[in-house]
């Protein structure tokens, strides 16, 4: 999979792109938002397996299961991030996320690939909206989704019932590409009379 934006290059990850996995896994920003990112404990040397199977669920045709993809500056040819995707299981619905090395944020990178893959995606395969989550503690995280298209659509508690307590609130985003036929979207977008 391949999509060129104005300054960008969103692609399926090579194995050559392992030390920037790796960078991007260990960046400060993403291990404090989501430290668990491919894996707690994953090193160096388990990127380029990562890799080999994010490239097997694509070459399987997979819109399922988890993978990544990479954001590649079109003028430097590094890549600057990454671009998280499957059809989330406690939500039947298909989410997109981001993870960026720290050097190369605020550059609107991340909401320009998030904005080009998501209108793609839901081209290409007759889906109406995808989804990003995020805590309600990641206000770059928000603008990102934001400026890339993404509604607030609520803010959800989850209740865990194996551990018996609320967890921690998150914040619940559509982005409905534009050939999209719902016309109810967003609440309030219907009518409301009442019982």
């Amino acid at each position: 999979m391949t999509i060129e934006t104005a300054r960008l290059t969103v692609r399926t990850l090579r194995e050559k792109d392992a030390d920037a996995l790796y960078r991007i896994k260990t960046d400060p920003q993403v291990t404090e938002y989501c430290p668990d990112f491919l894996d707690v404990g994953a090193q160096r040397a388990d990127m380029p397996g990562y890799i080999r199977t994010f490239r097997k669920t694509e070459e399987d045709g997979d819109t399922d299961t988890w993978r990544c993809y990479a954001i590649e500056s079109r003028e430097s040819g590094e890549v600057v991030g990454v671009l998280t995707f499957s059809r989330q299981m406690m939500l039947h619905e298909y989410e997109l996320g981001w993870m960026m090395i720290g050097a190369h944020t605020r550059k609107g990178y991340a909401s320009e690939a998030a904005a080009a893959f998501a209108e793609d995606f839901c081209r290409t395969h007759g889906v109406e909206y995808l989804i990003a989550v995020m805590d309600v503690d990641n206000p770059a995280s928000r603008r990102t989704a934001e400026k890339s298209g993404f509604g607030l659509f609520e803010k959800r508690t989850v209740y865990d019932q194996h551990l018996n307590r609320y967890c921690d609130d998150y914040y619940y985003f559509r982005r409905y590409w534009s050939g999209c036929t719902l016309t109810d979207r967003f609440y309030g977008d219907s009518p409301y009379y009442g019982r």
